[in-house]
């Protein structure tokens, strides 16, 4: 039986979807509760929002982008990142049926999440692969993923990114005129170093307790292993939080897109070589903010420990 409790604010919202399948596999399997540990959830709307709850004292620790924690981090906030919650971004780029090209994305207006949350930190990541300036983009902040495709269907919206499984979804359905201009695969080529979801939280937390977050971070790499290694396990969690409904030939597809990618933080990720990757692209989108180095923003010791007990 599980003695710890940990609140735990959602930047996802009130719903999970596949860039946030570990969190959701390790609450739905019971692999926190196995490791000794009751999460509580507390929606936020956009990792921005998660963030400032832990900074706010509404919650214990937060899962979000990378992002927001490290401009808190940069800003002097004492924010600190347990575990990657994968390695890249699960979403694709959906477009109103006029955007032929990336280049009639100047001038578009795009939806996103949250400024500086993790699909706006992305789609300013592929704005900075283009030949287009952040300035030539009307940028539409809507909220997590529903209220994305919600500005969409509207027509509010030229262009967002959603997630994978939805936006699928989305463009298989033949009442809307809306289509994928790229891919999960597409972005990965043009973004190799993409944003993705973390598990974060204080100083004063991490001395306070380290052994909740040890059974955090020990959760999170049991959840990221158990997809990669089982299809039932990745079927079973994507079940039971996605509305969508879908093939089960095409949610196997999404599940080996995601193993072959190499998405899933198998390990809790929090090697130096991805993070110094990470750390020096946000600072390239971002070089009016101080620069922080990795030991200042993350801390390593519990998903070391984590990944001995699971091996």
């Amino acid at each position: 039986m599980a003695e710890h409790h940990m609140r735990l604010a959602s930047g996802a919202g009130p719903t999970f979807g596949v860039d946030d399948i570990a969190c959701a596999a390790a609450s739905h399997l019971g692999l926190w509760e196995d490791a000794g540990l009751i999460v509580e959830w507390i929606p936020a709307f956009g990792g921005v929002k998660a963030m400032n709850k832990i900074l706010d004292g509404e919650v214990d620790a937060a899962y979000g982008g990378l992002g927001p924690v490290l401009q808190l981090r940069s800003q002097g906030h004492p924010m600190r990142i347990i575990a990657s919650m994968a390695r890249a971004l699960a979403q694709n780029l959906v477009v109103q049926s006029h955007i032929k090209s990336t280049a009639d994305l100047k001038g578009a207006s795009w939806a996103v999440d949250g400024i500086g949350a993790l699909s706006h930190h992305m789609a300013r990541s592929i704005v900075a692969k283009l030949p287009i300036m952040d300035d030539d983009i009307k940028w539409r902040v809507t909220g997590p993923p529903p209220e994305r495709i919600a500005e969409l269907l509207s027509g509010q919206a030229d262009v967002s990114l959603i997630r994978v499984e939805e936006a699928l979804a989305l463009t298989n359905e033949p009442d809307n005129s809306l289509k994928l201009l790229l891919g999960f695969v597409d972005l990965k080529v043009l973004v190799p170093v993409q944003p993705h979801g973390v598990l974060a939280t204080t100083e004063a937390y991490e001395h306070a307790e380290p052994e909740k977050l040890e059974l955090l971070a020990k959760g999170i790499v049991a959840a990221s292993k158990r997809l990669n290694e089982s299809f039932e396990a990745f079927l079973q969690t994507f079940e039971h939080y996605v509305s969508v409904k879908l093939a089960p030939k095409e949610i196997e597809q999404i599940w080996l897109q995601e193993r072959q990618s190499k998405g899933f933080a198998i390990d809790g990720e929090m090697s130096k070589g991805h993070w110094n990757k990470q750390l020096k692209a946000f600072a390239s989108l971002n070089p009016s903010l101080p620069s922080i180095q990795f030991d200042e923003v993350l801390t390593t010791k519990f998903v070391d420990r984590a990944v001995t007990v699971t091996e």
